[in-house]
């Protein structure tokens, strides 16, 4: 295995378990904050369902929760799609530096200059 190859097995795992995680705080927060009637509604919902309703809470701290959930989620299923590592707009490959800072990144530094120029204005 080469060392690319292992640093992309690192962050595979690391984003796995980072799901995890997020799945369990958003689902602690969600208890906390008293959004569903009871914590058998929220082990119940699925992932999708909890963070529809944490975004839609106008809590910051949820909010923020549930934005950063969708983004592992997202890096998650691009892993089992075999498509983790590659951007989500052009299919070319995301620098491995750039995952290594975000390894949620889903776009390439190219596609995230274009989409920030084209939103801006």
């Amino acid at each position: 295995m080469t060392t690319s190859e292992r640093t992309y097995q690192q962050l595979i795992e690391h984003l796995e378990q980072e799901h995890t995680q997020l799945a369990k705080e958003l689902k602690h927060e969600m208890l906390l904050n008293t959004l569903v009637p009871s914590a058998t509604a929220i082990e119940q919902a699925d992932l999708n369902e909890l963070i529809v309703m944490a975004k839609s809470s106008f809590i910051p701290n949820l909010f923020d929760l549930a934005m950063k959930m969708e983004k592992v989620d997202a890096a998650v299923c691009s892993i089992k799609l075999g498509m983790y590592g590659l951007c989500v707009d052009c299919e070319e490959e995301i620098e491995l530096e750039e995952l290594q800072a975000d390894p949620a990144q889903p776009r390439c530094h190219s596609c995230r200059a274009h989409s920030r120029y084209h939103h801006d204005q």
